[in-house]
């Protein structure tokens, strides 16, 4: 199983079944919160559902096609971060992310973050990072921009919000402004 210390309190952890209640607890809790920007929410309706998305997320990772871990602060899950996909004919990964309302503001995605471009440039062999944010979703978008991403542009339309369609930025990091950071 993955599992990888940030620092004193906190870590990255494979999602497996056995988070799949304090997962489905935290989904719920942020539920009016989440939805705002993330188009599966309401796919989440009792626990099942949180252990066939784990499942689902464990066969890809199995086959090397994406990374989805727990985001552990203090020994508590409080979010979800990690790469949606990998298009290793170009050498980029794709980072996704979101963090339960309460613990916003405290570095803990940014750090997240971090930990994520190591395993991608030196463990993956990734040339580049990109991150994928509705425009509207300013608190999403301060994380790339605070690691010195470079906005690369935007995909109108790009995501069907309950009816609501929303473009997204497009922020990228390669692997040599990372070395340079």
């Amino acid at each position: 199983m993955f599992y990888r210390y940030i620092d004193i309190e906190m870590q990255l952890c494979l999602l497996t079944k056995d988070n799949a209640p304090a997962l489905y607890e935290l989904t719920t809790r942020n539920r009016a919160y989440l939805r705002q920007w993330l188009p599966w929410v309401d796919g989440i309706q009792k626990p099942g559902d949180t252990d066939y998305f784990i499942g689902a997320c464990l066969k890809r990772f199995a086959t090397g096609e994406q990374m989805t871990c727990g985001i552990l602060y203090q020994n508590q899950l409080v979010g979800v971060a990690g790469f949606n996909r990998y298009n290793y004919s170009t050498g980029t990964a794709y980072i996704g992310y979101w963090l339960s309302r309460d613990k916003s503001g405290r570095g803990i995605m940014t750090r997240a973050v971090k930990e994520l471009e190591q395993i991608a440039f030196n463990e993956k062999g990734m040339n580049k990072i990109e991150i994928h944010c509705a425009v509207e979703n300013t608190r999403s978008r301060r994380i790339p921009l605070r690691l010195g991403y470079k906005e690369e542009g935007q995909i109108r339309g790009a995501e069907n919000l309950y009816g609501r369609r929303v473009n997204h930025v497009i922020y990228g990091l390669l692997k040599e402004e990372y070395l340079q950071r």
